[in-house]
């Protein structure tokens, strides 16, 4: 069975897994009594409280009911495409050719998975209509105006998208699912990690998997070889070079039409290390656990898993297709440390604690600040100041930071 053949797999759970004892994942009827927290939010309060808990919510902008076909045309500059709309344009068609539920029949996405010349004649001739029958209208518009210039449709949109699936034949992969949200629970116990009081509580985590999927060894059956399972996060922005800082101030700064390069390229940060990490964490979650509970007659409580279990935390750049895998140097040390960083950074975010970063650029001015011991956090059964538990969210982060590597997989 070729990787494209295999795209509509479902995902086995017969796979088990055990913690030793890292934390404690209980039976609940609803894990969301309290609010839930994002790994953004997580990561946003982390680089500057004050800046997270003062944002407004940008609301979702609703889509079109129909196509417009007016071409705008950029009024300044190249009129280089935006390239958020870029990266989310080539992610939905990433997930378009794999979501069983989506508006292309299975035999036609295998064809596509199987076939370049179909797929790139699918790109030029009936992506648009793939779109809009995906209800992603203001994408489509977007990807209505990109095809007015042949080239730069090319190099953003076709290449990227060729590339991936040339990617996916050659590594003889398995596509489990994409795009699919997660819902994580992590208990605090004395078990959570070293010297850790068992304070009660837990921390509620949501987010999205990009893609999930089963990697094997080029040249190795399938069927005979049990593959490795990787978290892949798709990123648009990695592996350029970054662009040289312009002369021109305020409000005419986004409208140079030379923007030099610089030799530094732009490679993998710590936060995304903190994102797969976090999302290593939701998937060791995942499995279906009933015939524990049946032979448990539904008395058990907590479920043991392993550290060591193999899972490839992979960044896919869909600019160059090219991938950089985390290593950690020690993997114990960095999910206990970034276990104690999460549960700090939310017990600091709920209670209120909003002191504003120096290292970072805010842009509102803060009109009052409380003095440091006046905001109280509840640790357990101990009271401790929210600057405090934000430090110990820092210092525990700065050691999860130690443990981070870096390998470049594919170029």
């Amino acid at each position: 069975m070729t990787a494209a053949q295999a795209a509509s797999q479902p995902l086995p759970l017969s796979v088990s897994f055990n913690y030793d004892n890292l934390f404690k994942i209980q039976r609940v009827r609803n894990p969301f009594v309290l609010s839930p927290v994002s790994y953004s939010s997580l990561a946003s309060y982390l680089e500057c409280p004050w800046c997270m808990l003062v944002q407004k919510r940008k609301k979702r902008t609703k889509e079109p009911t129909q196509m417009m076909q007016a071409r705008q045309t950029t009024l300044f500059g190249k009129g280089c495409p935006d390239p958020r709309m870029v990266g989310t344009l080539l992610h939905t068609i990433v997930n378009v050719l794999h979501d069983e539920k989506g508006p292309l029949a299975q035999d036609l996405r295998i064809r596509l998975l199987d076939n370049t010349d179909a797929l790139a004649r699918f790109i030029q001739q009936d992506l648009l209509q793939a779109l809009q029958q995906a209800g992603k209208m203001n994408l489509a518009i977007f990807f209505n105006e990109l095809s007015y210039d042949k080239r730069t449709l090319a190099t953003t949109i076709s290449a990227p998208i060729l590339r991936y699936q040339q990617e996916l034949a050659k590594t003889n992969t398995t596509v489990f699912t994409a795009s699919e949200r997660f819902q994580c629970k992590l208990i605090s116990t004395k078990n959570t990690f070293a010297e850790h009081p068992d304070r009660g509580g837990y921390v509620c985590l949501i987010g999205e998997f990009d893609q999930i999927r089963l990697r094997h060894e080029q040249g190795q059956d399938p069927r005979k070889q049990q593959g490795i399972p990787a978290i892949i996060e798709f990123k648009k922005g990695l592996g350029g070079k970054k662009k040289a800082a312009t002369s021109l101030p305020g409000l005419f700064a986004e409208l140079t039409e030379e923007e030099e390069e610089t030799n530094e390229v732009i490679q993998p940060t710590h936060a995304h290390a903190m994102q797969l990490m976090t999302y290593w964490l939701a998937f060791q979650t995942r499995w279906n656990k009933n015939a524990q509970y049946k032979e448990a007659r539904g008395l058990l409580q907590e479920i043991p898993m392993s550290l060591c279990q193999p899972v490839e935390l992979i960044l896919y750049n869909l600019n160059d297709g090219c991938q950089y895998q985390l290593e950690p140097s020690d993997y114990r040390e960095a999910l206990m440390a970034l276990i104690e960083c999460i549960f700090y950074l939310n017990w600091a975010m709920k209670s209120g604690y909003a002191w504003q970063s120096p290292e970072h650029e805010c842009r509102r001015a803060q009109l009052t600040e409380l003095p440091a011991h006046a905001i109280q956090v509840q640790v357990g059964s101990m009271p401790i100041t929210g600057q405090e538990c934000y430090l110990l969210a820092k210092t525990a982060f700065d050691r999860f930071k130690e443990t981070i590597r870096w390998k470049q997989i594919t170029r």
